[in-house]
């Protein structure tokens, strides 16, 4: 009897000290693993995200970049790490619904070793021509390649991303010749057009933006369903006829599968939060995000319906991970 009321004393001190430990959560610095480059439209947001996350859960976020083969390397990184309920991972729509379609063995199981926590922001695609190309519009450029062979290139963040597949599929909706430069990462692929290396490029807005207003690019289609608010003037894809070009970049942020659910509901309250004050939207506004609040629920709704979509171009494309 005496050591069944010992052990029942030690259980209620160890139930006493984890309720503690969860009470107190972060404990410590939380880090934002992303999966690209300095830069990049993924970097811009979840620096954004990380500095007023911060304030509200009374912890620094520190953002630590980790790029490569299309978010593979952070997101076989992060799945195979030591459990940590301070770490979490940003993902792009390519992470969540394209690369199990092009790569053989991308390290990682979108659905298996991540548990969502809530999408964070939206952004459109521009396609994007250097200034000295004499096109304005996107059926200017299916002219210009048919003209030219051999002459158009465009650069991409790498193989298999967004940009790529919708260039690709561009290409064999028009019957044009286009040369695919990859690289690491939206900022240096934008600095490869810039330079003059490539004609154009397909890519997300916000890191595009300054160099359009600067008048050092020219946008002529943006992929979402409506005009964006700050290019009003350039049409839609499917405006210009590329009905099946229609689509948007979304980040999430995600969870090690072995999360606790008080931290998971935690996280998402406070992203949440975060996403619907006035002067954090406004700011998303600044850098061409909207923002997406939601349940973990409404993230994996979203990564099953664009699961549809770039399967069929990936096949299309013939587009294949190195």
């Amino acid at each position: 009897m005496r050591l069944l009321k010992m052990a029942a004393v030690v259980l209620l001190a160890l139930g006493f000290g984890c309720a503690q430990a969860q009470g107190t959560w972060p404990s410590r610095p939380v880090r934002i693993l992303v999966p690209y480059p300095p830069g990049g439209s993924t970097d811009i947001l979840s620096r954004l995200v990380g500095q007023t996350l911060g304030e509200a859960i009374g912890q620094p976020v520190v953002v630590e970049n980790r790029g490569g083969a299309n978010g593979t390397i952070a997101g076989s990184y992060f799945a195979k790490a030591a459990a940590d309920d301070h770490s979490f991972l940003v993902v792009s729509l390519p992470m969540m619904a394209i690369n199990q379609y092009l790569y053989a063995k991308p390290g990682y199981d979108p659905d298996a070793d991540f548990v969502p926590i809530g999408l964070m922001a939206q952004t459109p695609n521009v396609m994007v021509v250097a200034p000295a190309l004499p096109v304005r519009t996107m059926r200017e450029l299916v002219d210009y390649g048919k003209a030219n062979p051999g002459k158009l290139s465009y650069s991409s963040s790498g193989v298999g991303s967004a940009g790529h597949l919708l260039n690709e599929l561009f290409k064999s909706t028009v019957g044009i010749e286009l040369l695919h430069a990859p690289y690491r990462g939206n900022g240096p692929a934008m600095q490869a057009l810039l330079s003059g290396d490539v004609q154009f490029t397909t890519d997300n807005l916000p890191q595009l933006l300054p160099q359009i207003r600067a008048g050092k690019l020219r946008p002529i289609g943006v992929s979402s369903a409506r005009r964006w608010f700050q290019l009003p003037e350039v049409p839609t894809f499917a405006e210009s006829g590329f009905t099946g070009m229609t689509t948007s970049a979304w980040f999430g942020l995600v969870a090690q599968a072995r999360a606790p659910r008080e931290v998971v509901t935690r996280m998402n309250r406070e992203l949440a939060s975060l996403l619907k004050k006035p002067d954090f939207v406004a700011k998303l506004a600044e850098f061409s995000f909207e923002p997406m609040p939601g349940t973990p629920d409404d993230m994996s709704a979203a990564a099953r319906r664009e699961r549809g979509i770039w399967k069929r171009v990936v096949e299309v494309s013939g587009a294949k991970g190195e």
